[in-house]
């Protein structure tokens, strides 16, 4: 360790060695673009417009909340058949009234698992969107609902879905669920790209950053982070595991033009 690295450890009460340690930590979550989920400026917006031109035809979005992203993937792929699922059956219902008379938009009370059934869940009044099967400590009150779920290789089935360009992932910790209940799809190379989330809920699910990045490359996927007007594309290192949360995309190695675009 440097002088200057021992005289910080050692002053590190002081008012000023705190001082710049809050600005330090928060210029970083800055530079990462950690936990900002507006889509106008974290990232999701300019992938959408950026992908707009390849025409994608079938979206999946996961975790639809209300419908915020489906109205923007809507306008990047205005042809695109887009299938969305709600876990919460209020949420679900708005969401519904919200699509209505939207062309192409499939709204489904129900979520994606690992298996067909009911689970319990988290409800959120005040902040619906963040809705959980965990027990994230969320400051906002909740009360327990439940809410009925299907594997995406069988919604996949019953749909007749040849193939999926993008699924976006919002489920509050649900994500290695979807993608094992879709284990088939992957498999037969159905899928282009997802988008998920990471961040905090890591650490009570314990499928970490590694185990995206394990689940897409063996599957034959790039793994990048969504940035406001860039993704970078990078293999996993231990550092990139700091629960920073915001978005990241897995890409199909063979699509290099779908990475050009957002690299």
């Amino acid at each position: 360790m440097s002088l200057i690295g021992r005289y910080i450890a050692t002053h590190r009460r002081g008012r000023l060695v705190r001082l710049v340690a809050r600005k330090c930590a928060r210029f970083l979550d800055c530079y990462e673009n950690a936990d900002d989920y507006a889509f106008d400026h974290n990232g999701e917006a300019f992938v959408l417009r950026a992908w707009s031109r390849f025409g994608f035809s079938c979206i999946f979005d996961v975790g639809a909340n209300v419908g915020d992203w489906t109205r923007l993937a809507r306008q990047a792929f205005p042809a695109a058949a887009i299938h969305c699922f709600e876990i919460m059956p209020d949420t679900a219902a708005e969401l519904r009234r919200g699509v209505e008379g939207v062309k192409g938009v499939m709204v489904n009370d129900f979520g994606l698992a690992d298996r067909e059934g009911e689970v319990p869940l988290r409800y959120f009044p005040q902040v619906s969107s963040i809705t959980t099967m965990t027990e994230y400590p969320h400051e906002f009150p909740h009360r327990t609902a439940v809410g009925r779920v299907m594997t995406g290789d069988a919604y996949v089935a019953s749909r007749n879905v040849e193939r999926v360009e993008m699924i976006k992932l919002d489920v509050e910790g649900a994500e290695s669920l979807v993608l094992a209940g879709l284990s088939d799809t992957f498999a037969a190379g159905k899928v282009d790209v997802v988008q998920f989330e990471y961040g905090k809920v890591s650490i009570l699910t314990k499928f970490l950053l590694r185990d995206f990045h394990a689940f897409f490359s063996e599957r034959g996927y790039r793994v990048g982070k969504v940035y406001p007007d860039h993704v970078e594309f990078r293999e996993y290192e231990f550092a990139h595991e700091d629960f920073r949360g915001s978005n990241f995309v897995a890409v199909r190695r063979e699509r290099e033009d779908l990475i050009t675009a957002v690299a």
